[in-house]
Order: C-alpha cells, then sequence, then structure tokens
C-alpha cells in the first residue's frame, strides 16, 4: 500500500512540476550518483574557467536529523500542493 500511495504522490509531484528537475534521489532512472557526475562537471567547468568552486554539504542520513523533522510543516507542503483528504490522513 505504501508503495503505491508512493508512486501516485511521485507521479503527481512531477506531472504538475512541483519537484524540480534537479531532484535525483528517490526518482526513477536518477540516482544520487548523478549529483556527484554533476557536482565533478561543476569542479571542472570552475578549473577550467580559473575559478572557485564552492559546495556545501549536509548529511540528512543521520536518525536524528530524520526525526527531528518538522512533521508540520511537511504536512502543510504537501496541502499547499492540492492534495487533501485521504492522502494527507494515510501520510
Amino acid at each position: 500500500m505504501e508503495r503505491m500511495v508512493n508512486n501516485r504522490h511521485v507521479w503527481f509531484l512531477e506531472r504538475n512540476k512541483l519537484i524540480t528537475p534537479l531532484q535525483c534521489g528517490f526518482r526513477k532512472q536518477r540516482s544520487t550518483e548523478d549529483y556527484l557526475v554533476r557536482l565533478e562537471s561543476f569542479i571542472r567547468e570552475a578549473f577550467i574557467q580559473r575559478q572557485h568552486a564552492v559546495a556545501v554539504f549536509f548529511d540528512s542520513t543521520r536518525k536524528k536529523a530524520v526525526d527531528c523533522r518538522y512533521k508540520y510543516g511537511i504536512m502543510k507542503d504537501l496541502h499547499q500542493t492540492n492534495l487533501h483528504c485521504r492522502l494527507l490522513c494515510f501520510i
């Protein structure tokens, strides 16, 4: 049931262009490795142009980081994307 709801939710977000095309993680035919390729290209381009490249990384995989997510804010964001009623109750 959870997989079905997730597939439908992702379909809705992609169809309505509510997910940035830059998002790679947890999407079909994309992976976090795509981010590494993009980062490498960014660094190479800066090197070629003799410019600085700056990157900031956040570790959100730690259990504490996931547990501390602002649940009300997430639900509010989902509601603002016109996902109402049963789906929000399910989530």
